[in-house]
This record gives structure tokens, C-alpha cells and sequence, in this order.
């Protein structure tokens, strides 16, 4: 029987298990990766964005295994990416655990915790080696805060304390391997096996072009020049010359996006999954604008197909999409409660029929367990993010500003407050939760002490100045009236154990002001203490030099 024909570009999706008859140019990448999963429990695979790191796995490493020897389990951040891993292994579990119940109860494990048995149960019912893939882990530093960040690792840490046949893969954008500093303290062994997917060359390009023109499995092949190869040849020095723009190297997504616009351009079949066969070449590639615009004219497209067929405002759309993004230019998942607060102007209806337009064209994923939507990739995230007005962006700084300080418990100061209300008008403010808010609303309040401490710290320094001049000036005066022997050498004394104590006692306030400062209360005890100490020593000691001297 012979095989149908697929469609080989994946664009911005990544391949599968069962995509790999059209998997190609990571051979080498794919080998590595396997040999390691024999070497460690955990592996990190790391490279810059649209490299192919989740294909490596899902359809590399993948194929590299007999499916009784492979029971994989993807894990994205979502809302929060310990109860996402909670979730994964109890969808794979299923409600088939009555028999499993009563193994683990007669277990000798120590290790009772929820994620130590479901970790045993998917053991005990699939009998197969389990992989954990936690992809996009670089979400986890964008989007997550401290706490999630730190349970994380403890589970990291208790999977691979099991007695049990468990590999961990994580994949991270490279920019952010700084921030497995703190993980690396609690597992020290994640940056110890790891594996870089490099962007593709013009050697990896070749493959891809190679491997996809198969006339008997891909519906796209490739010209055929006078000698064979020649024209597979001209035609890949071609299309890289074209998308890399002065580097050595180029992502993955835009060489997929260049050879699906060609195709679709050619054969003008715009199906999600197209049937038409054809032959690609470089008059297919010379009709190509500039591949920087090819992303952003299909998101643009889709656009005015929207206010086209359904009468929807561009602005409207784009408003929609850049509530999927990040202030730093990635995708960031939203709950669809979280999504229509963001934009409670634009009608239900209208909404729903967005998103599921942009879902029907692979724009964005939709998760129905979790009700949750997300960019498919971040390289359209960056797209959207580039189209944003600097109105726009300085609303999503101003709101992961608020995040940001909440999450460290640190409350906004004044210039910060300035920021907000520059980009966020008392509508916007509505739309912010209950918690975001309140902990402007204490920032302000916050604020308001600051100023009115200011204010006290300014009256201090002045009655401290003034005392000081003034005392300073009588004791001058009196000593030339001593002089003059006007005044006794006794009331010289005296005027002098006065002012003397008058300044050593005014002496407390820069220390009231100093208190302020001071946040541990004991040290603020101890400071108070020790300065009524020495000004109370001084008094008693002047006091009994007069007496004895008198």
C-alpha cells in the first residue's frame, strides 16, 4: 500500500513522532541526544529561539526509540508550571488505578508524597521508561516568580531521588541559562549533561532540502536541472544567501515560512493541510520579497481577512494579540477569564470568534483542559510585539513592573508610580486584579510616609542646627563675660554643664532620624540605648567634676 503523501513544511509547529519521514538536518544533534539520555536522568537542551529544540525531542529522539521503550509526557508552564506537571502525570494516569492502589500500598518506598506515586503508578501501569519534557522552561523565569520557581526545583530534586526509571529533558532559550544559577544549587546536576542545538547552516539547509524532495512521501520536490543535484544545489546557496542577512546561520521557522510562501504563492492552496503536489524553484524563489516581512505580511493577512469577512477592526485584533505577549517580545499564555478582563470593551461573541480564527490558521494553540491560549511560537510573538505602539509597550512595562515588585514584596516608589500612571489611565488601573491594586494603593501610601518622614527629618535638622549655633553662642558670650569678670568662675561652669548637655541631648534626634532607617526593631533598641547611655554618663561625669572642683 503505498504511503500518502504530507506536506513537509511544519512552519512555526514542530515535527512529531510521526512526522519522521519529513524530519531532517539534525541527524548528528539527534544522535547526541540519545547517547546522553544513557549517561544521565537529567538533560538540558538549550539553544536561541526557532533552532528546533522541541522537534529534536518530539520527533528526533523519539524515533530513536521502540514505543515500549518510550512514555513521553510534555509539560508546559501554563499558569504555573509545578501544578502543570501535577496535571500531565494525572491525565497519563488516567481512572485506571484501582488495581495500582493496592501495589503501592504494599510498596517498601518511604516516599508517600503525590508526585513520588504518580511517578509509581505510571510505572506500575505502562511498565515503560518515563520522560519528562518540560519545554519552553524559559517561561518559568519570564512569567513565574520566586516561589514557583523555588518548588520547582525540590521536585526536580525528589524525581530524581526515585527509585524509579525517570529521564527529565528540558529545553531553554540560551539567553536564559543565567537563570538556572539557584536551580544548579538545589540539583547540581543540570548543567552537567547538556546539549546545543545549533541554528542551521547552509550545510543543515541542504539536508532539509534534500530530505523533503521525495516525489513518493512529500507533495513538495524540487526542480530537476541538467545534471542531477545541480539545481538542488544552486537553489540552497540561494535560499540561504537570502535569509541569513549577513550571519552564518538561520532560524529554523523563517526557512519553513520562505518555502511554505512559495509553495503557496505557486500552488495558491491555503488549506492548513494542502493536498496539491508541485515543484519548487528559483522562480518560485525570486517572486519572495524580503523574508523579514513574511511573518508579519501572514499575520497582517489574516488581519484584514478578519475585518474583511467578518467586519472585524484591525485595531481590534491586534489589541487581542498583544495581550498574548510578553514586554520582552515572547508568547505568554492567558486564561480566557484573564483575556476577556484585559479587554472587557470587546464583546464576548467578537472575542471567541478571534481567537478561534487564529486557531483554525496555527496562529495560536488553545489548551481546553486548562481553557487556556497561547502563541504557537515565539518568533510570531516577536512579530506582534514589533507592531505594538510605544503606548502599548509602556502599558506591559508598567504591568510587569507592578508584578515584578509584588512578587518580590517590594513596594513601587514614586518614580515608579510617576511610570504607571503615565501609561496605565484610571480605566487601565480597573482592569488590573484585586491583589495589583491593592499593592499600588499601599505603594502610595508607602510613598506618602516617605514624605511626611522627609518632612519630620527637615524640622529635626534644623532644631539640631539651630541648638547647636545657639548654645555655642551663649557659652561664647558667657566666657567673655567671665573674662571681663562680669560672671563667676562658678556660673561659668554651670553655663557651660548646661549647654553642654543641651547640645550632647540634642544629639538624639539625628538618632530618632537614624531610627527610622533602621528596619531590625533590636537594633533600633540598642542604638537608642547606648546614646541615652552616654549622654546621661556625660551629664553625671561634668556634674561631678563641678562638685569636686567646688
Amino acid at each position: 500500500m503505498q504511503n500518502e503523501k504530507k506536506y513537509p513544511f511544519k512552519y512555526l509547529k514542530a515535527y512529531e513522532r510521526g512526522d519522521k519521514d519529513l524530519y531532517f538536518g539534525r541527524n548528528e544533534e539527534v544522535k547526541q541526544l540519545y547517547e546522553m539520555t544513557f549517561q544521565s536522568n537529567l538533560l538540558l537542551v538549550y539553544g536561541t529561539s526557532g533552532t528546533g529544540k522541541t522537534s529534536l525531542i518530539q520527533c528526533g529522539l523519539a524515533n530513536c526509540f521502540e514505543t515500549y521503550d518510550w512514555l513521553d509526557i510534555p509539560i508546559k508552564r501554563n499558569t504555573n508550571i509545578n501544578k502543570s506537571l501535577e496535571n500531565a502525570l494525572k491525565d497519563k494516569i488516567g481512572d485506571e488505578t484501582e488495581f495500582i492502589n493496592d501495589e503501592l500500598a504494599a510498596d517498601d518506598e518511604t516516599d508517600l508524597s503525590l508526585l513520588a506515586r504518580q511517578i509509581k503508578t505510571l510505572r506500575l501501569k505502562y511498565f515503560k521508561p518515563i520522560y519528562l519534557i518540560f519545554d519552553h522552561f524559559e517561561e518559568l523565569y519570564i512569567l513565574g516568580d520566586e516561589e514557583e520557581q523555588t518548588e520547582f526545583y525540590k521536585n526536580i530534586k525528589q524525581l530524581l531521588s526515585l527509585n524509579q526509571p525517570v529521564k527529565i529533558i528540558i529545553t531553554i532559550r540560551e539567553e536564559y541559562l543565567g537563570h538556572l544559577y539557584y536551580f544548579e544549587q538545589i540539583v547540581p546536576d543540570i548543567l552537567r549533561k547538556k546539549l546545543r542545538v545549533e541554528p542551521m547552516t547552509l550545510d543543515k539547509v541542504h539536508q532539509v532540502l534534500q530530505g523533503f524532495n521525495n516525489p513518493e512521501k512529500s507533495l513538495v520536490t524540487l526542480q530537476k536541472g541538467e545534471k542531477e543535484g545541480e539545481q538542488e544545489e544552486i537553489l540552497t546557496q540561494a535560499i540561504f544567501d537570502k535569509l541569513h542577512e549577513g550571519k552564518i546561520s538561520i532560524e529554523l521557522p523563517d526557512l519553513h515560512a520562505l518555502l511554505d510562501k512559495m509553495y503557496r504563492d505557486k500552488t495558491h492552496d491555503y488549506k492548513p493541510q494542502p493536498t496539491t503536489s508541485t515543484a519548487l524553484g528559483l522562480d518560485d524563489l525570486s517572486k519572495i520579497g524580503d523574508i523579514g516581512d513574511i511573518k508579519f505580511d501572514l499575520l497582517n493577512g489574516l488581519v484584514s481577512n478578519l475585518n474583511t469577512d467578518e467586519n472585524i477592526e484591525p485595531e481590534t485584533v491586534w489589541k487581542i494579540l498583544s495581550c498574548l505577549v510578553t514586554v520582552e517580545g515572547t508568547k505568554e499564555p492567558l486564561l480566557v477569564s484573564d483575556l476577556q478582563k484585559q479587554v472587557p470593551e470587546i464583546e464576548k461573541n467578537t472575542l471567541n470568534k478571534i481567537l478561534q480564527f487564529f486557531v483554525f490558521k496555527n496562529i495560536l494553540y488553545f489548551d481546553k483542559k486548562e481553557n487556556l491560549y497561547e502563541i504557537v511560537h515565539d518568533s510570531l510573538a516577536k512579530q506582534i510585539h514589533a507592531n505594538l505602539s510605544e503606548e502599548n509597550k509602556g502599558r506591559k512595562k508598567a504591568k510587569k513592573l507592578i508584578e515584578n515588585k509584588r512578587s518580590l514584596n517590594e513596594l513601587l516608589s514614586e518614580e515608579q508610580l510617576i511610570q504607571i500612571d503615565l501609561y496605565l489611565n484610571q480605566s487601565e488601573q480597573k482592569k488590573l486584579s484585586s491583589e495589583e491594586v491593592d499593592w499600588i494603593t499601599r505603594s502610595r501610601q508607602g510613598v506618602a510616609e516617605q514624605k511626611k518622614g522627609k518632612k519630620k527629618e527637615l524640622k529635626y535638622l534644623i532644631v539640631y542646627v539651630a541648638t547647636h549655633f545657639l548654645a555655642s553662642v551663649v557659652v561664647n558670650f558667657v566666657a567673655f563675660l567671665k573674662g571681663a569678670g562680669v560672671v563667676s568662675a562658678f556660673e561659668w561652669k554651670c553655663t557651660l554643664l548646661i549647654c553642654s548637655t543641651l547640645q550632647n541631648g540634642i544629639f538624639i534626634l539625628p538618632v530618632l532620624l537614624l531610627k527610622n532607617r533602621i528596619k531590625n526593631k533590636i537594633v533600633k533598641i540598642i542604638v537608642l540605648i547606648g546614646m541615652i547611655g552616654l549622654i546621661v554618663w556625660w551629664i553625671i561625669n561634668t556634674t561631678v567634676s563641678i562638685i569636686h572642683q567646688y
